[in-house]
């Protein structure tokens, strides 16, 4: 009996020891692929007017730049990039509102973070986080921060961005009043083109494999 009772103890051990092997470690699921090189730099360019809600109050922006770099990732949550210099006008094109020409001050360091892939569309979804940003119209001031959620179209390059509720919000208000107080709710919708530097070709950002 007792030799009976080692043998399956000795059976159980050797299972054991097989489920550990072929069991992927907590943390082992796959990052995400930047192509067609990785790290990469990118530029984008508006496609169309950038769109914003000043807590319901218009906004329509018609030149908007970014610019920044992506990099493969061998964890699932680190940043696929980072947006590193952005602009929502340009000489002649500033922000308009029915308050008047508004004046951006984007404070770029935003991280991209992926979530989400569509292998039957290609398209990769995810957040832009860390975002700050001040802005000024007549002597009104404000600072935005909070997260840009996105959608990116692998084979076109577009890039779309769609902000609502309290994705972002206002963080501190001079000079607004009722308009525009701390809280209130900031959207932005528009949709920017990639493109690795120097050439016609748009990054791209799928699932390790």
């Amino acid at each position: 009996m007792r030799a009976w009772r080692r043998h399956l103890a000795l059976l159980a051990s050797g299972a054991a020891l097989c489920l550990a092997a072929v069991t992927p470690a907590s943390g082992a699921e796959p990052g995400w692929a930047v192509g067609p090189v990785s790290p990469a730099a990118f530029t984008a360019q508006n496609e169309g007017n950038f769109v914003r809600s000043l807590n319901q109050l218009p906004e329509t922006c018609t030149h908007v730049t970014m610019s920044g770099s992506l990099s493969s990732t061998n964890a699932a949550t680190s940043p696929v990039g980072a947006v590193t210099a952005a602009a929502y006008a340009a000489p002649g094109k500033p922000c308009t509102s029915v308050m008047g020409n508004i004046v951006r001050s984007p404070q770029p360091g935003w991280k991209l973070v992926a979530e989400k892939y569509d292998p039957a569309t290609g398209v990769t979804s995810g957040r832009i986080t860390d975002y700050v940003e001040r802005s000024i119209v007549g002597a009104t001031r404000w600072t935005t921060a909070g997260e840009i959620p996105w959608t990116y179209e692998n084979n076109t390059g577009r890039w779309k961005l769609n902000a609502s509720g309290t994705d972002l919000t206002v963080v501190a208000s001079q000079y607004a009043g009722a308009w525009l107080p701390v809280g209130s709710s900031i959207g932005l919708k528009g949709t920017l083109l990639l493109k690795i530097p120097g050439t016609s070709t748009p990054p791209t950002i799928t699932p390790q494999t």
